[in-house]
């Protein structure tokens, strides 16, 4: 089997419902998608497997916090002040595009790959100097730009009646954990170390939004702030009351540092004791969550060849972070940022201590101690465009495509099918089904069209396993179980599907 690319995705999504353009019947409008039931199915076991190890794995708390918020928080943040892209708008047609994106598309064009690289690493002045260099211009219309500004990518909203009170659409889900925090502290009396998580959506106004669910305008996060006294950064929580063992640091991860990025180089295989020793990650408990990272990949289907952890460079980094390695996943030939891993420091709860007037320390240890963050951010709608472009095949000997995913991600483990649209037959299915049922399995059951565009469908929307009733059934209770990996078949009793 081959693996298909991006395009084949996208039709196979756009057939099967799993991904809709949002609106569009009344013409789309970029950077936002809708998710059909075989799409929301996957994208909810990401996220159980998500809780499963980053809440419950670490004994985490998880809240939900409002998406709308006050101008106060964002001001605290910084993001009023520096949450902002280049922006270049075309005088003639009014078009606008990503200064740097542009740049980087203009020169990849042109096969000058180093200067494509360098692009976003520019300021707004040398990204100028580019544009008036080489001459760009609108791709549409091919009109002149006017001069690269700074564009704020928060959704600004009027709250209440009077418009008198400024609010923001949340940028990230992190601002409501912060806010939060000392009352969390107050009513739980938690001790450091501690997590707390939080999984739903924010809104970025991208001034171009590309490559479908790569970089949207309304997505999905699944983030976790973990707290800790900056004194003990290298001592690592109790799970469960058993102490971690240092044996994880063994753990070997594909690590692009900064000096390979300055040399053109591929990311080389480290130990994460390794990367600890030459301080590429700032801490233990920093490296224990890139470690959490690394095992989550394989509950997700992600080969670990196709993925990397790239330290970014000083002038990528976000405004509140001390450093930042970026989990990122090859999508269609390229490495994109699936999940972003930042040491935060006291940034936030310093600058919202300040704003609020409240003093956000918590006592540990009997003192008085202003916990440091490191933050596992996971763009849940990425990472679930890298599960599926990554596991979707084509079988030229079923003559269709196959979607390869994990059990524990699939919509679907088990499909019945009754042969032919017969009462005896599909008596003899739904018992199937409800025994499947019964046994834990989410089955999808569908009794029209021919056996063969029925395990087609199965095969395309990444069902496990088909059950197929047909007449030897009532004669022997046996049925025939098809497998997704090589569409074998074998017979086995009623009662012991599933088994």
């Amino acid at each position: 089997m081959e693996k298909e690319n991006v395009d084949q995705l996208m039709n196979l999504c756009s057939r099967r419902g799993i991904i809709i353009p949002s609106f569009k019947i009344y013409g789309e409008l970029a950077g936002f998608y809708d998710y059909g039931p075989i799409g929301l199915s996957i994208k909810s076991n990401l996220k159980s497997i998500w809780r499963k190890t980053f809440v419950k794995g670490l004994g985490s708390l998880e809240i939900e916090s409002t998406i709308v918020g006050s101008d106060k928080v964002y001001q605290a943040s910084g993001h009023i002040n520096t949450f902002t892209d280049p922006i270049l708008k075309c005088t003639k047609c009014g078009s606008t595009y990503r200064a740097d994106k542009l740049l980087e598309e203009f020169f990849e064009k042109q096969k000058n790959y180093d200067l494509a690289k360098k692009v976003g690493h520019m300021t707004s002045d040398e990204l100028q100097e580019l544009v008036s260099k080489y001459n760009i211009s609108c791709p549409k219309c091919k009109g002149e730009f006017s001069k690269i500004t700074a564009f704020n990518l928060m959704m600004k909203t009027e709250i209440g009646p009077t418009g008198g009170t400024i609010g923001y659409l949340r940028p990230e889900t992190a601002q409501g954990i912060f806010v939060d925090f000392k009352e969390l502290y107050k009513s739980y009396n938690f001790k450091l170390p501690i997590g707390i998580a939080q999984e739903g959506k924010v809104f970025r106004n991208e001034i171009s939004p590309r490559q479908i669910l790569i970089r949207m305008r309304e997505f999905s996060q699944m983030e976790l702030e973990y707290f800790f006294n900056p004194e003990k950064a290298d001592e690592l929580p109790l799970i469960e009351n058993q102490k971690v063992n240092d044996e994880f640091l063994n753990k070997k991860i594909y690590l692009l540092t900064r000096e390979d990025q300055e040399k053109g180089e591929e990311a080389k295989k480290v130990s994460l004791s390794e990367a600890l020793e030459l301080k590429l990650i700032p801490n233990k408990i920093f490296s224990y969550m890139i470690y959490k990272e690394s095992l989550i990949l394989d509950l997700f289907g992600i080969n670990e060849d196709l993925t990397r952890f790239r330290i970014l460079m000083a002038d990528e980094l976000p405004h509140y972070s001390k450093g930042n390695i970026d989990l990122e996943i090859k999508i269609n030939g390229k490495y994109e940022e699936v999940a972003g891993n930042a040491y935060r420091s006291d940034f936030d709860l310093s600058n919202h201590s300040r704003m609020s007037n409240t003093d956000m320390a918590v006592l540990d240890g009997g003192k008085s101690v202003l916990p440091h963050v490191i933050e596992v951010s996971f763009g849940l709608d990425r990472l679930f465009w890298a599960v599926l472009s990554n596991n979707l095949y084509k079988d030229e000997k079923r003559g269709w495509e196959v979607l390869m995913l994990n059990k524990s991600i699939q919509p679907f483990q088990y499909a019945v099918y009754p042969l032919q649209k017969d009462d005896s037959l599909i008596q003899k299915s739904i018992e199937a089904q409800r025994i499947l049922q019964e046994k834990g399995y989410n089955v999808f059951y569908k009794e029209t069209g021919s056996i063969g565009k029925r395990y087609a469908k199965a095969d395309e929307i990444g069902i496990g396993k088909c059950v197929t009733i047909d007449y030897n059934t009532l004669e022997d209770g046996t049925v025939t179980i098809r497998d997704i990996s090589d569409a074998s078949q074998v017979r086995v009793k009623l009662n012991d599907i599933g088994n």
